[in-house]
């Protein structure tokens, strides 16, 4: 299994740059930079580093085709491929926060409106739009010419949470990427991208699973929780009752649920303070859905990224946050050994 980073939203293409170069020299596979409403752009962001590097892939997670059309999410995407000498890649999904921010619908048929966008991307990637594409929700109704992209073609995820988006995405996409799932429920997911995989029309083909999940490991467990508890309004699909309801009690799963704006709330004023929450739910919220402690929470960390491994995983992508570049001195050099 291979190990990705993902960035801050934040964070300056220098930053970007430096951040990636260090991760190139501990072996990591890929960094990807998180696409958000008000923040930099996150191709261009990238072609800082896709010029002063030579080996890790590159990648945009993730951008939906409701605020972006898929034939500009292509050109955008191997324009960075060019750029990087055939190092790009791109996550595709329905979307949410850019969408409420820009105020915008997303169709009834939104697992078709995904399939279309991804199958315009790949056909754009393979210079294959020629006569067009004439889709229900998504359409180019222009020949498109891709001659100009000389490099070898990106790599095109979809995002997932829900099993008919993970059987669409195995049968379409390069790779599905999956929103932070622990390995005691990843079983339905990895079952289901198999069943869209077997409907490919050549079965051999690779089918890439990667998944997000938030890294809060730090040399003070104190912070580690306090940045990990900021964060969980975003985890275990919002904290949805039916992956809650695996690790916590029904009285729990009622808590945790009928709080959720209180989570948010710990978000947005960075405090890590989640009011009307038992702190040792929430602390057991980290512990479950995401990587929480100290250095002494090394092993058991990686012996449950072994899990996602076995379980048929080829990358899990591990989430950055406050300080990244302590945070991947420590993956660089105590997880990356155990993935080479």
């Amino acid at each position: 299994m291979k190990i990705d980073i993902i960035l801050e939203p934040d964070l300056t293409p220098e930053e970007i740059c430096d951040l990636g170069l260090l991760a190139e020299s501990y072996g990591v596979h890929s960094v990807w930079t998180s696409n958000y409403f008000s923040h930099w752009d996150p191709f261009i962001s990238l072609t800082h580093l896709a010029k002063e590097s030579s080996e890790i892939k590159l990648g945009i997670l993730a951008v939906s085709p409701f605020e972006m059309h898929p034939l500009k999410i292509a050109n955008s995407l191997l324009t960075l491929n060019e750029i990087s000498g055939g190092r790009a890649q791109v996550a595709v999904g329905a979307g949410e926060g850019n969408l409420t921010a820009m105020n915008l619908d997303t169709p009834k048929k939104i697992v078709l409106a995904v399939r279309e966008a991804l199958e315009i991307i790949i056909k754009a990637c393979c210079d294959d739009l020629k006569e067009g594409y004439d889709g229900e929700i998504f359409s180019v109704s222009l020949p498109c010419d891709y001659g100009w992209a000389k490099q070898t073609k990106p790599i095109v995820y979809g995002t997932a949470y829900r099993h008919m988006m993970m059987r669409m995405e195995g049968r379409v996409a390069d790779g599905v990427y999956i929103g932070a799932t622990p390995p005691e429920v990843l079983d339905e997911a990895i079952e289901n991208i198999h069943i869209g995989k077997g409907k490919r029309l050549d079965d051999n083909d690779q089918i890439l699973i990667n998944s997000f999940w938030a890294w809060h490991i730090k040399n003070n467990k104190e912070e580690a929780y306090r940045e990990s508890r900021r964060e969980l309004a975003w985890r275990a699909r919002k904290l949805d009752k039916s992956l809650l309801e695996h690790y916590f009690s029904n009285e729990e799963c009622e808590e945790i649920t009928a709080n959720f704006e209180s989570f948010v709330d710990a978000y947005f004023d960075r405090s890590g303070n989640v009011k009307d929450i038992d702190i040792e739910i929430a602390n057991k919220l980290c512990r479950v859905f995401t990587s929480t402690g100290d250095l002494s929470d090394l092993e058991s960390e990686i012996t449950r990224f072994k899990q996602f491994e076995k379980m048929g995983q080829t990358h899990l992508s591990l989430r950055l946050h406050d300080d990244p570049k302590d945070a991947l001195n420590i993956i660089g050099k105590d997880v990356m050994p155990h993935f080479k």
